[in-house]
């Protein structure tokens, strides 16, 4: 068994379904695919999808799919964030021991329960982050509890605090914010092509950093930053 996806690149110009574009510019599709094949992911889902926070049938169910051969352990922490504060309203914290591939079912949770508990009335006011050892450099799934466009949305004031030049093909760029924000899109000038160590993040912290390497030397690079918050002005 394995996993695939169609397409990763474009051999001409065009509004495809290719997560690279024809100028090797990675879409934030390929952001999401390189996340998606990491060998350790954990994954929090909603049952039914969409479900309201008055169903008291509906449940959060917390799984760790593994694909690694040794044995291996961690803790996975899941944390409801609201849209508006960095600080999380609950979180829950489990010891994860990986003894073979496969799908590890964690916990499941009353979703009613849960939102009630964390203060979340309704399912556009909270998203739970869940990573396996605790860090944004681990890995991590964000659950939305509704589509995105639904979400309370505040401004973010996300804005580039500075970039630092590390080699002729690296910068280091650091991203700041003063609220969470969604999808935080990073992007640079069409003939400064090359790919960010992350990108269409979400950002529950005041500072992110992240590396963007070129496939040409350069001695100077121009970001511009935006959020689903800027999406939704437009």
């Amino acid at each position: 068994m394995g996993l695939m996806y169609w397409q990763i690149n474009d051999i001409w110009q065009g509004p495809t379904w290719a997560t690279v574009e024809y100028g090797l510019k990675w879409k934030m599709g390929h952001y999401y695919v390189q996340h998606m094949y990491e060998p350790v992911y954990p994954l929090p889902i909603l049952t039914p999808y969409l479900a309201n926070t008055s169903d008291e049938s509906a449940r959060i169910s917390l799984y760790v799919i593994n694909e690694q051969s040794n044995p291996n352990s961690g803790l996975l922490t899941c944390s409801l964030y609201p849209l508006d504060s960095f600080t999380a309203k609950s979180t829950l914290q489990y010891p994860v021991q990986l003894n073979s591939t496969g799908v590890l079912r964690i916990s499941e949770l009353p979703y009613a329960t849960v939102m009630k508990n964390a203060g979340c009335a309704t399912s556009n006011q909270c998203v739970l982050r869940c990573f396996l050892n605790s860090t944004e450099e681990e890995m991590g799934q964000t659950l939305f509890f509704t589509q995105p466009k639904n979400y309370q949305l505040q401004q973010p004031n996300v804005r580039i605090s500075s970039i630092t030049k590390v080699s002729s093909t690296q910068f280091r760029i650091t991203v700041t914010a003063e609220r969470p924000a969604l999808f935080v899109w990073l992007d640079t000038s069409i003939n400064k092509s090359g790919y960010f160590s992350r990108n269409g993040f979400h950002m529950f912290e005041s500072s992110r950093t992240v590396t963007y390497n070129l496939w040409e030397p350069t001695d100077d690079l121009t970001v511009q930053v935006m959020s689903l918050y800027d999406v939704t002005q437009v």
